[in-house]
């Protein structure tokens, strides 16, 4: 799974897609509203990898898949979930979803 942020500015998507293309095609499905866009990306190659690179308009804590294909051949298909929470390591998806409660008591009823 790839994470993303809501920021329009340009975010890139490294895959190792089945074969190299020179014109990729870029496929989002928002999987909350079941609608397909076509984003045009800028493709560069980092060794065997294809570094995608486009200017993404996502929601915060939606998830996206999607596919890259070259005509009507299908190269990769992928996941991307948008947050903007910054420490990865510490991520949580429900971060400020549920209260912890902060106090304990013991009592207990016997009946």
């Amino acid at each position: 799974m790839h994470i993303l942020t809501t920021s329009t500015d340009t975010q890139s998507i490294k895959i190792a897609a089945r074969r190299d293309t020179s014109n990729p095609i870029f496929l989002l499905t928002d999987k909350t509203s079941r609608t397909t866009e076509t984003i045009s990306v800028t493709k560069t190659t980092d060794g065997d990898f294809m570094v995608l690179s486009a200017s993404f308009s996502l929601k915060e804590g939606s998830q996206y898949s999607f596919r890259v294909k070259e005509g009507s051949t299908e190269l990769y298909r992928g996941l991307i979930y948008c947050t903007d929470q910054t420490e990865l390591d510490k991520f949580f998806i429900n971060k400020d979803e549920y209260v912890s409660q902060t106090g304990y008591d013991n009592d207990f009823v016997i009946l």
